[in-house]
Parts: C-alpha cells; structure tokens; sequence
C-alpha cells in the first residue's frame, strides 16, 4: 500500500512537471521555424538564429526579418531583421557562435556621414566612455542599452546622443556600432521609451537586397499580418509638407515662405500633366538636364512625369554621369560646412540619394526651380509635390543620368 501510494505520488508530480512547463513556455517556442506575415520572410533555426532571436527579447530589439537568410562573402550565413543583421560565424575555439552585425557603422558609412567629437566637458556620472570610439554612452540610453547586451549586442558608441529626424518624428537618437537607439518623446519616462531603429532593413535595401515577401513554407506564423500596399502619390493630392517647424540657419532660410508648384516655369518637352499607373513590366530612369534645369521621368522610352529643379553652384557643381539611386530617407535633418560656416537645413523629405552625399530630395526654403538658378550644395531639388511623387515611383537601383 505504501508503495502503491508512493507511485501514485511520483506520477502526480510528473503530471504537475508537465502542466507547469507548458504554463510558462510560450507555445509558438515549440516550433522549428516562424513565418513572419508583416514582412513576408521566415526564421529557422538552420543557422541558430531563431534561437538567439528568442533569447535576445528579438521582436523589441532585433524585429521581424525581411530577408531569407543567405550566405554573405566575408561573413557566412546572415539574416537581415527590421533593426539589425545575425550572423554566424567562427569563435577564436573554433565554435560556431551567432552575432549581431555591424549594421548601424555600415549604415553610416554608405550615407558618408560623420559625427562631432565629443564635447570636452566633466565626465557625467554613470556614463562609460569608449576609448576605442571617443564617444560615450548614459543615460537616457545606458540602462536600455546594458540591459539588452551591452557591447555584446549593440557595440560601441560611434556618436554622442543627438536630435534627429527619423521615420518616426524628431528623436533624440545614439548610434552604436551595431544599432541607432532612439528615445520616444511622447512615451518619455515609461519602460518603452528606448527603441531600437529600423536600420537593418534600411541597409538591406540600401545594398539592393531582396526585401521582397516570399509563399510560407507551411510554418507556423509570428505576428501581424501584411500590411496593405501603399499608394502611389499624385501630383494633384495634398502637398508635402516637413514634420516640423523648419529652424534652418539664416543660410537655409528663404526670405519669403516658399510655395511648392509643380507648374514649369519654361517649356518642357511635351510635359505629363498626370503620372499614369505605374507598371512593374517597364524599365524606369531619371534624366536630370543641367542646362534646362529640368527632370524627366521615364518608363521605358515613354516620358510620364517632369519636373523643374534646381541644382548645384560653381563650386559644388551637381556630378554628371549615370548612377543609381542607392539610398532613399522619408525625412532628413542635412548639415555642413562651406566657405567656413556650418549650415543645417532640417526636416528635408524624401531624399534619394544616387552619388555619394549627393541626391534628389524636396525643397520648402526656396522657389527657384527651372529659373537657371544653381542654388544647392550639388543635390538636385524638387519642388514638395514632385519630390513626394518621384520618391513613390522610383525604387532604390533606378538609373539617374545627369547630363550637362
């Protein structure tokens, strides 16, 4: 009888051994891979990445994937997320260890974009200052920041916090070797106001990766669904306007508010009043004449959109030549120095850039398109309207030949 009452008690603990592991482990742990509707692509375990996506707190700080993983020459197997890149590669034992990629110092780097030095002032208490780097991490982003892995998961500082304009709003932003955090105004305080920036799938399509949804493989799905496809802006719908109040230097600012038109200032040839639907079956190309301060848009050899610009002074001449539109940002806070003097032009929409720092981008601090004026740094600018419309059209890879 005792033994008979001891069986029964080693099996009831069994049972509760049982009930307890599935209360705590989330079902969809269970499964070998995830299909991630919202972005079209899958995670398996082939690599160990899921595995470390699961451990890493992966939704917050890595987000979905949005490409196949794949082999990389001079890494191995990789995967692009919405916020970073794994990798797997070789530990100095020999063992094969997952990683998360140096996305945001790449991302930088594409963009030609630099940082200043950090401020010679006191150290503040609780900050960490990288030697390596010249920069420093605390707060608001240090307690996010160690908290989510350190050095480990998001490297070093390569920038001192600052204010940026981001597909989100102005936020106050770090970038790190393998992530940009951002702080959240409007949630400032809570436990979700640090996120993690969606610069992996920035660089992904930067280096014209396949980004493009592809069938689930019949696994089990993680998350929301697709969203639905966005719409192709017209040039007759409401006018594009930045997201704040721009602050440019006096450099920067027009003497008058500016008034976007797409109007043409001087004939073109045989002008499209409206850009018909956009198909995918023809090859499309920008042609940016310099003489005529002049934009044209082309599918195949058929002219559907143009548009005024104005383009870069003597000095800082726009380049001539054939490129390809390699970067494209919603929203853009520019700077520089010319002649000595640091100028800021912020909330610039929907830049596209094609050679180095040079792109086409909007324009709300002057009206000078198609008049013959060179006004710019070397980038092209658009009217808003046209701006918005060509940034909607033209996908990342699209020829742009700028001829004299």
């Amino acid at each position: 009888m005792m033994r008979h009452a001891a069986r029964l008690s080693v099996i009831a603990l069994l049972i509760a051994g049982v009930f307890s592991t599935l209360a705590v482990t989330p079902l969809h742990a269970q499964a070998t891979a995830l299909y991630f509707p919202r972005t079209g692509h899958h995670l398996t375990d082939e690599h160990g990445f899921l595995s470390f996506w699961r451990s890493h707190d992966g939704p917050r700080t890595l987000g979905f994937p949005v490409t196949e993983a794949s082999i990389i020459e001079g890494i191995g197997p990789a995967q692009y997320f919405e916020k970073g890149r794994l990798e797997r590669v070789t530990a100095a034992d020999g063992a094969p260890v997952v990683r998360t990629g140096t996305v945001a110092a790449e991302y930088v780097a594409a963009l030609y974009r630099t940082f200043p030095p950090r401020p010679d002032r006191p150290p503040v208490e609780g900050e960490l200052f990288f030697s390596e780097t010249g920069y420093s991490v605390r707060e608001p982003f240090i307690g996010f920041w160690q908290t989510a892995g350190g050095v480990d998961f998001f490297g070093m500082p390569i920038s001192e916090p600052l204010w940026e304009q981001t597909a989100g709003g102005r936020r106050q932003v770090q970038y790190f070797e393998r992530a940009r955090l951002e702080r959240v105004p409007a949630i400032a305080g809570t436990t979700d106001d640090i996120q993690v920036g969606d610069l992996g799938r920035a660089l992904a399509e930067l280096r014209g990766l396949n980004v493009a949804p592809v069938p689930n493989r019949g696994f089990e799905t993680f998350g929301p669904s697709a969203p639905a496809a966005p719409d192709v802006a017209l040039l007759d719908g409401a006018s594009v306007a930045p997201a704040l109040q721009p602050t440019a230097s006096s450099a920067a600012r027009p003497a008058s508010p500016p008034r976007a038109t797409a109007t043409p200032r001087s004939p073109a040839p045989s002008p499209a009043s409206r850009a018909p639907a956009v198909t995918t079956r023809a090859a499309k190309r920008i042609v940016v004449n310099l003489s005529k301060q002049w934009l044209y848009a082309y599918e195949d050899d058929r002219l559907v959109f143009d548009a005024p610009v104005a383009t870069g002074r003597d000095g800082m001449n726009t380049p001539t030549g054939t490129f390809q539109i390699y970067a494209k940002l919603p929203l853009q806070t520019m700077d520089g120095v010319t002649d000595g003097k640091y100028w800021v032009v912020p909330n610039v929409p929907h830049v596209m850039y094609f050679y180095g720092g040079v792109a086409l981008h909007g324009t709300y601090w002057h009206n000078l398109f198609g008049t013959g004026a060179r006004p710019s740094h070397g980038c092209v600018n658009l009217p808003l309207k046209s701006a918005a419309w060509l940034y909607e059209w033209a996908p990342i890879g699209t020829p742009v030949h700028v001829t004299s």
